[in-house]
Parts: structure tokens; C-alpha cells; sequence
């Protein structure tokens, strides 16, 4: 999901005071392509304010302690990690901004595995659940006053998601894609940390992650690629779950200073997952 300016200007100051030494990402071989490559957005770049790469692209936000870093160190992998927060698809293919380059280039024959999580961005998430649902849209709330242009903007990131995928494989012809999801953000009900939603509007948002999910699901299925449900791993009350262990930081965010931005645990669950299906998928033993 996007990260505004201020905010990044904020936590950049705030890092400074504590970074960790940052881990080694290797460079592609030549042309050839890293071995894993991860390819996304915050969701899978950042842990918000902590731990962050110092070597890392200021306007990335990557972290130390990402899903991607976790995967490679659980399987002793070679990873370039391209993630960048407030990415969207396009920006695979093309300089995001100054100083970042494309994303699929650091793909290439080399390349055995590719993560990748993004479309967010693209479906206009941040738009509709912090400047609709939380900005109290409606008396009622954004459940009650629902927009189908909701439904038609997530629908509508399908063109490019497939696109996405057919290049990556064009790119890395010996590699395995795969595609995580997005975890549960909200149960069934609301919570003091989400700071006055209604309790309607906590089913109302993870419908449209699940609506999110079901389109990448789809796509990959139908390009090659293997898709990975974290949804059923992560904790079912989502934000409202006891701090020690939800995956993502609510609008008072106490960890990682991003509201709907995965927490450390978010990151270590997601790597488990991401870890446990390129294991059982025999890839590495080719």
C-alpha cells in the first residue's frame, strides 16, 4: 500500500537513531539474473521504521527483516530484493524514480525463484479504506454506503497483473513465480487501535482484500504461477489481535509507525509460508 511523503520524511528521521547493520542482497551475475528475486511493494518491502537498509533506495523503505530477507536466509538463497514501497505494477517495468530502477531487471536466466506481492497500489486500497472508511465517508459508514467503483477498480488491475507475470517468465524462463497474497487485515468486528470503525466496516475492508485475492489467485493460476493463501496463517481478528502477535500495525500503530503495513511477525509468517511452499514445490531439487 502507498506511503505518503511526510510520512517517509518521518520515518527516515526516526531510523536514524537505531539503524542495524544492513544485510548483504547479492547483485545479479552479469546479465544472468540473481537466483531469488522479490519483486513488490511495502507489503513486502517494509517493516515501517524498523530495521530499515540503509543501502536500500531511500524511497523503498526496505527493510532487514522483510518477508524476502527472511525467506532467503531460512533457504540459503542469493536475493536481490527489488520490493519498493508504493509500488504498482507498472513500475515493474519502469523506473519508479529517480535512483530506483525497474524491477525485472534484476531478472534473468540465472534467476530459479521469484516473490512476488503487488497490486494494491493499483486497486486504490489506501484510498478507499483511509480516505473513505476512516474519514467517515458517510454517517453510516463505508459498509453502508458502499461504492461498486471499489469493486471495479481491483478488478481492473487483471490486464496488467497477467501482463506482469507473462514478462517475468519472459525474463527468467527457469524460474518459479510465486504469488502471495494479501493476510487478514480485520474480523468481524472493529476495535479500540482502529480508532472509530465501525464495526460493520471491519468485515466490509478484508471483503475487498479477499476480492484482491481472488484476482492475483486467478492470474497466477493462469500464467504459470503458484499462488500462496496466507489468509487461513494469519490471526483471524486481524489488527484488533493482541499486539504480540498480529501481523499488521491498525491506525494507531505502536510497531512499525505504518497503519495496514505488515509488523515483524506479519513478515516472519508470511516467510514461513513463502519458505514451507517453495519447499514442497521440489524447485530446489532440481
Amino acid at each position: 500500500m502507498r506511503i505518503t511523503r511526510h510520512r517517509l520524511v518521518a520515518m527516515v528521521a526516526l531510523s536514524a537513531l537505531a539503524l542495524s547493520p544492513a544485510a548483504a542482497h547479492a547483485a545479479p551475475e552479469a546479465s544472468g539474473g540473481a537466483q531469488y528475486v522479490a519483486l513488490g511493494d511495502s507489503g513486502a518491502a517494509t517493516t515501517g521504521a524498523v530495521d530499515i537498509d540503509p543501502t536500500a533506495p531511500l524511497a523503498c523503505i526496505r527493510s532487514n527483516s522483510n518477508a524476502p530477507t527472511l525467506v532467503a536466509r531460512q533457504l540459503g538463497l542469493e536475493l536481490d530484493d527489488r520490493t519498493c514501497s508504493s509500488a504498482k505494477i507498472p513500475d515493474l517495468m519502469r523506473s519508479q524514480s529517480p535512483g530506483v530502477a525497474p524491477q525485472l531487471d534484476a531478472l534473468g536466466p540465472n534467476t530459479e525463484i521469484v516473490t512476488l506481492h503487488i497490486g494494491a497500489n493499483d486497486a486504490n486500497m489506501t484510498r478507499y479504506i483511509l480516505g473513505g472508511c476512516h474519514a467517515g465517508i458517510a454517517t453510516g459508514g463505508c459498509a453502508a454506503a458502499a461504492d461498486p467503483q471499489w469493486d471495479a477498480d481491483i478488478d481492473a488491475i487483471t490486464p496488467a497483473y497477467a501482463a506482469a507475470l507473462d514478462e517475468i517468465s519472459r525474463r527468467a524462463p527457469q524460474a518459479t513465480i510465486f504469488v502471495d497474497g494479501w493476510p487478514t487485515y480485520l474480523g468481524d468486528s472493529s476495535c479500540a487501535p482502529m480508532l472509530g470503525l465501525r464495526d460493520a466496516d471491519a468485515p466490509y475492508i478484508q471483503s475487498k482484500f479477499a476480492r484482491l485475492n481472488t484476482v492475483v489467485a486467478r492470474e497466477a493460476a493462469a500464467h504459470g504461477a503458484i499462488y500462496l493463501d496466507t489468509v487461513a496463517a494469519s490471526p483471524p481478528a486481524g489488527m484488533c489481535a493482541d499486539p504480540a502477535v498480529r501481523w499488521f500495525d491498525p491506525i494507531i500503530a505502536d510497531q512499525t509507525l505504518l497503519p495496514y503495513h505488515p509488523t515483524l511477525a506479519g513478515h516472519r509468517g508470511v516467510a514461513d509460508r513463502i519458505v514451507a511452499t517453495i519447499t514442497s514445490s521440489g524447485v530446489l531439487d532440481r
